[in-house]
């Protein structure tokens, strides 16, 4: 009887980089390295130090379909993987939260330096609410990062605050951080003196135009900022101008074709100085801010 081949690791990931290339995924050999290593239980260092070992064929179906659903559906590697790196923690990710991204680390790394420096957040225990937590990331890394401040955070999502309040178990932040399900504020009536968000910021005529990895796979509610990408920005900035202390600070995440847009939202509300978009690590426009005038 004629027997197999058997496959060895290394040469599965090389055919099915190869083959993820060809439909278009950005980092095919990555992704084979990562998808290969949710199968086999290990690292990419394992990974390679056991390039030559032979795979069951139990192994293989479980790897060509991870390969299938990444490379035919453009599945992102993060849902596949049900995780993603972020500001240096594992977070949870599910289809009903945003994947984190890179550049929303430096919205993170923005706000714990306001913290640090306005004058109006030196007090004790300063107020912060996330609008827009989906999974988590930003509240939860900044109550990891300062434990000083009291956190809230809202999503209008009840699958995404769920989300959220297991990220913030996971990483021992859950008492620190006050979940609420409800759109914007959520019926918070407080003062703040920090509120922080990525909202939903691409135009809606733009949403097609996406990526399959990020249009055909990230919840659409969490995408969608109307006709000019700000719908949802006014209204936080409206929040914001109402419950923001003298001296409190705003920060957001913002598209790269609107900052003209977003200073002009600011300064409609006629509350707010200092307003300002800093540039990403590619120089795109996309953290903007404003001081509440005194």
């Amino acid at each position: 009887m004629k027997r197999e081949p058997r496959h060895h690791l290394g040469d599965l990931v090389v055919k099915s980089a190869a083959w993820l290339k060809t439909r278009g995924v950005d980092s095919p050999r990555l992704d084979a390295e990562l998808l290969l290593c949710r199968v086999m239980g290990c690292d990419r260092l394992r990974l390679y130090m056991d390039w030559d070992k032979p795979l069951v064929e139990l192994e293989v179906a479980a790897y060509r379909e991870l390969i299938r659903r990444r490379g035919v559906a453009r599945e992102p590697v993060s849902r596949l993987l049900e995780k993603k790196e972020f500001y240096g923690r594992e977070f949870l990710v599910t289809p009903a939260v945003f994947s984190p991204r890179p550049e929303t680390e430096g919205l993170v790394e923005r706000a714990l330096r306001l913290l640090e420096s306005e004058a109006a957040l030196q007090v004790d225990r300063p107020t912060v609410f996330e609008i827009g937590t989906g999974s988590g990331c930003i509240a939860v890394t900044m109550a990891a990062e300062d434990a000083g401040p009291q956190y809230h955070a809202s999503d209008t999502s009840a699958e995404a605050l769920d989300v959220a309040r297991r990220n913030a178990a996971t990483h021992h932040v859950d008492k620190r951080i006050d979940f609420r399900h409800g759109s914007l504020l959520a019926g918070f009536d407080g003062p703040l003196h920090l509120l922080v968000s990525n909202p939903p910021y691409v135009r809606t005529g733009e949403i097609p135009e996406l990526q399959p990895e990020v249009k055909d796979h990230d919840p659409r509610a969490a995408l969608d900022g109307g006709a000019d990408g700000l719908d949802i920005v006014r209204d936080i900035v409206a929040g914001a101008k109402t419950h923001l202390v003298p001296g409190g600070c705003i920060l957001m995440e913002i598209g790269e074709e609107q900052e003209a847009g977003m200073l002009e939202v600011f300064g409609s509300a006629g509350v707010f100085a200092d307003a300002d978009v800093e540039r990403d690590d590619f120089g795109k426009p996309r953290y903007a801010f404003a001081r509440r005038r005194g």
